[in-house]
């Protein structure tokens, strides 16, 4: 009898036992990571371009980060910020009101992304007293009902859930791909006027909480909204008493070569959400705003088990600190702009690419609808052998994490 060795042992469990539902990228069975690399089972090295979902900023099992979380978990890891403060918690909380833009200085700790989300459009809400949320075609917030709700990078996130929350509507973001038979240089106008129709036969501006965008649409294709875009929303949404959302999720901490992709558009939002990068790889998310609308929210209006857990706020902490200490805000804006430059000049004129962009370290190549399908699987699976995990995104072809 043939015995198994551990990478079968592992699959057999994982496929008898782990729900199909969510996508499988690979059959891989990986034991260790550090820094940009990983290990299967088999002993074999990849490069990690995924970044765990954009979340590993500061690499795998970062030193700093590993002894701030077994300090922390030999004290307490776990008591709930209902029942008491705990000083990771309120030190990192501290510190997001320093680093994040304007007034943001007020802070609702959830456990992922999706969640945080789910608690901004509530708070919007209950702040505001009013029903409607606007979001962008093309986005990607998560898969709570909340965040599949706002979400509009496929429909097959939608599939099989509705109905799931009254009164979300939704425009073009300013992504020239994504809009037809509209000139580039019209694009901005023809995204704000869609909004104004949108006021005019659909909803008054005086129903709406808030106005959700990601600064850089992530899943949807990694394109950044225009400055003047985000500048222009930030004047309606004031001059309307709607709340400015910004998901933050994937582009908080430095992946844009700044800190938050608002400052790029010198743009503060009404609330902030960030989550993936915020810890480096333990749960946690985070709503941000100022004092005075998290007031509005009523006492036990929202609450979570877990948010903000010691451990993870721990590793937040020494997270922030090797980014700030490394200088890697700065280093994203510096090697992005060189990777951006060498993609550009090394495969920019193949046949079947659209264009190489990047803000930072966040970086994409926009293949066309037929090459999207099918040479960049092709591609995916070429760099896997050759020991290098990519991802692709964009609302052609896509295959989800």
């Amino acid at each position: 009898m043939k015995l198994q060795n551990k990478t079968d042992e592992i699959q057999e469990k994982a496929r008898k036992h782990l729900s199909p539902v969510m996508t499988r990228v690979t059959e891989l069975v990986i034991e260790k990571a550090h820094g940009a690399k990983f290990w299967t089972t088999d002993g074999d090295e990849y490069i990690d371009f995924v970044s765990g979902v954009a979340v590993n900023a500061v690499g795998h099992t970062n030193e700093k980060m590993v002894e701030a979380i077994k300090k922390q978990a030999e004290n307490l890891i776990h008591l709930g910020l209902n029942y008491g403060y705990y000083e990771t918690a309120a030190n990192l909380a501290e510190k997001l009101a320093h680093i994040t833009p304007g007034n943001l200085d007020t802070v609702f700790f959830s456990n992922s992304g999706a969640e945080a989300i789910d608690g901004s459009l509530k708070l919007a809400k209950a702040a505001t007293g009013r029903p409607a949320i606007i979001a962008f075609e093309g986005s990607f917030h998560g898969r709570t009902l909340g965040a599949t709700a706002i979400t509009a990078s496929s429909s097959k996130y939608r599939r099989y859930y509705e109905p799931i929350l009254g009164e979300v509507y939704h425009v073009p973001y300013p992504y020239p791909s994504q809009l037809k038979n509209i000139k580039e240089d019209e694009v901005n106008e023809y995204c704000l006027n869609q909004l104004q129709k949108l006021f005019d036969l659909r909803v008054d501006p005086s129903r709406v909480a808030a106005i959700i965008i990601e600064p850089v649409m992530g899943e949807g294709g990694y394109y950044p909204a225009p400055p003047s875009f985000l500048q222009a929303l930030r004047n309606i949404t004031e001059e309307h008493g709607i709340l400015l959302i910004f998901d933050e999720v994937q582009t908080g901490f430095g992946r844009t070569g700044k800190m938050f992709a608002a400052e790029h558009a010198n743009v503060t939002p009404d609330i902030l959400v960030l989550a993936k990068a915020l810890s480096g790889g333990m749960p946690l998310g985070a709503i941000v705003a100022n004092r005075e609308l998290h007031e509005k929210w009523p006492t036990a209006g929202h609450g979570s088990t877990f948010g903000g857990n010691p451990v993870s706020c721990a590793a937040a902490l020494a997270n922030i600190e090797v980014i700030e200490e490394e200088k890697l805000v700065e280093r994203s804006a510096t090697l992005g702009a060189e990777i951006v430059d060498r993609l550009q000049n090394s495969v920019g004129h193949l046949p079947g690419i659209v264009e190489v962009r990047g803000v930072g370290m966040m970086i994409g190549i926009e293949f066309d609808q037929q090459s999207s399908v099918t040479l960049v699987p092709k591609i995916k699976s070429k760099a896997l052998e050759g020991g290098l995990l990519i991802m692709n995104c964009g609302v052609s072809g896509k295959q989800s994490d």
